[in-house]
């Protein structure tokens, strides 16, 4: 241990005493802690992004039901199912404990629908949905209500408008709710506003589309813009992601049993999208870290140069400490410790101009994929510059131990 202090007072002795080179020594492994912590943090953020942004479009809990062609053995029969329809969603919510939540959509054919109010018009899709979607999606009311239960019952003519609709169809501050708009020629109702959503990905397609929303009851869409019953859009919620394969088990039985024995459906959950979302946390790792990693092996050569040229410095001391009973495993120590205190220095200054570089992203980055610092990256920077430094010291310091004694004292 007394070893180990001595070094570390040598090697600080070193870095006064030679402050320029030390400077210089020290800036590849600030550089190189500063990037490293700096990427953690950059990472962080960008994975509460996306983590928001599942969250708020639906959660990795929902499983979607798609149509698709029955197999080459049913084609002739496949006119007896009936297709996806309200049926299902019934069926589903009876038979399918583990079905939390279920929901059909449908929207207006032909591209979608024109909003008019006074002389402006919005071209959006109109969505036909039910009450449960507004759970399902996560879309918050900002001002008036939902579609309920009651609008599809009795097929009403009310729509609920995202923000950006609002925006530019009513003046600024209008108030939107019981005002009449007509969706292609026919009069609606303004019965809710949604509050507006802030993409963490800085304009995601999935808030935008939040923000862009129209919504109107299933059974008002069906009847007067559709001329089938067919769902659009199926959607289940389970309570847990673990739930998921056993759920697809039942919701299988129960959709074999509505469309008649054809298989004329395929089910999509989001381990795709999780999938793309570690890929993208890996490719970010890689890249990033291996930036910070190159600059910390960059301070780590400099390190074994300039202890490489201390130890060409210091033969004669070397010498006499050998002369005078210092083993070769005591050189050792002292100039690895040396090394690490070098290293550490460059690290805990790169962990002073990490904190900087991430309050100067947390400014500049939109809110809610703001680059975070953590405790745990500010340690993982101080560790891989002592790692660097062990690394680097290791040649200088086994070279050091070997010199002759006899020849060390002879040097000038």
């Amino acid at each position: 241990m007394r070893l180990l202090f001595l070094g570390i007072s040598s090697g600080w002795g070193e870095v006064l005493a030679h402050k320029l080179r030390s400077f210089l020594t020290l800036f590849g492994i600030v550089l190189g802690a500063a990037a490293l912590v700096g990427m953690l943090g950059v990472v962080k953020g960008l994975l509460r992004g996306w983590e928001t942004m599942i969250y708020e479009t639906g959660g990795i809990e929902r499983i979607s039901v798609w149509s698709r062609p029955a197999p080459e053995s049913q084609r002739e029969i496949a006119q007896l199912s009936p297709g996806r329809t309200v049926n299902d969603v019934e069926a589903i919510l009876t038979a399918v404990p583990l079905a939390q939540r279920v929901t059909g959509e449908v929207t207006i054919p032909g591209g979608g629908g024109r909003i008019y109010y006074q002389g402006r018009v919005s071209w959006q899709n109109v969505r036909g949905v039910m009450p449960a979607t507004f759970i399902m999606d996560r879309f918050d009311v900002q001002m008036g209500r939902t579609i309920g239960e009651l609008d599809l019952e009795m097929q009403n003519q009310v729509v609920v408008l995202g923000a950006a609709v609002v925006d530019q169809l009513f003046p600024r501050g209008t108030d939107a709710l019981d005002r009449v708009v007509t969706i292609n020629g026919q009069p609606f109702t303004v019965v809710g506003v949604l509050r507006e959503y802030q993409s963490p990905l800085g304009g995601g397609a999935g808030f935008s589309s939040k923000n862009s929303a129209v919504f109107i009851p299933l059974t008002t869409l069906q009847t007067l813009f559709r001329i089938d019953e067919n769902l659009d859009v199926l959607n289940i919620k389970v309570a847990d992601v673990n739930d998921i394969p056993i759920a697809l088990e039942q919701i299988t039985n129960v959709l074999t049993h509505t469309h008649r024995g054809i298989q004329d459906v395929r089910f999509e959950t989001r381990e795709d999208l999780l999938q793309r979302f570690e890929e993208t946390r890996r490719s970010y790792v890689v890249s990033l870290g291996g930036v910070a990693i190159i600059g910390l092996i960059v301070g780590g050569i400099g390190i074994m140069n300039v202890m490489l040229a201390s130890i060409n410095e210091r033969v004669r001391e070397i010498g006499v400490r050998r002369a005078l009973g210092a083993t070769r495993r005591n050189i050792l120590i002292q100039i690895l410790a040396e090394t690490i205190t070098l290293a550490i220095a460059g690290g805990l200054i790169g962990m002073v101009a990490s904190i900087g570089l991430i309050k100067v992203l947390q400014k500049v980055v939109v809110e809610a994929n703001r680059p975070e610092l953590s405790p745990a990256a500010l340690m993982i920077g101080v560790v891989f510059s002592g790692l660097v430094g062990v690394t680097a010291g290791l040649y200088p310091a086994i070279r050091a131990s070997r010199l002759s004694p006899v020849e060390a004292l002879r040097s000038d």
